[in-house]
């Protein structure tokens, strides 16, 4: 399976600390630093917010997107198999939810808190919404 594109956004608060969190983001996704872009936004009670987004094309969408589903923990790897209907858009876009408390260890996590967004967008949608599904289940094995 081929990948167009691949797009990640979290936002960091004035509490974190920004630059260690986009080098993490950056490392152990395999960002570069060319690849990302950051807009300061303020916050409902008008505390400073870091918008960070990276959006990757090309042959390194595949590396990307293939680095990250490979270091997918064990139990990251179940659970998304069993929400993997609802990880999909009706344009066979699959999204995923990392857990940046986790990002300092060797695998990746999903989580629903304060996640890092990833939408990853497959360069061709030959054979229906079945078959894509069927096409992501052997990637994430």
């Amino acid at each position: 399976m081929e990948f167009s594109s691949i797009s990640v956004a979290f936002l960091a608060h004035s509490t974190e600390d920004h630059e260690r969190l986009m080098k993490l983001v950056m490392d152990k996704l395999g960002i570069l630093e060319n690849e990302v872009t950051s807009e300061k936004i303020e916050g409902y009670f008008g505390n400073e917010i870091l918008s960070v987004k990276a959006h990757v094309i090309g042959p390194r969408a595949q590396i990307v997107t293939t680095a990250i589903l490979s270091r997918l923990s064990r139990n990251s790897r179940l659970l998304l198999m069993s929400e993997l209907e609802k990880s999909i858009d009706e344009h066979d876009s699959l999204y995923l939810r990392i857990d940046r408390q986790m990002l300092e260890t060797d695998e990746i996590y999903l989580s629903d808190e304060e996640p890092i967004r990833v939408k990853v967008k497959p360069k061709n949608r030959f054979g229906g919404h079945a078959f894509m599904k069927r096409q992501y289940e052997e990637l994430i094995k």
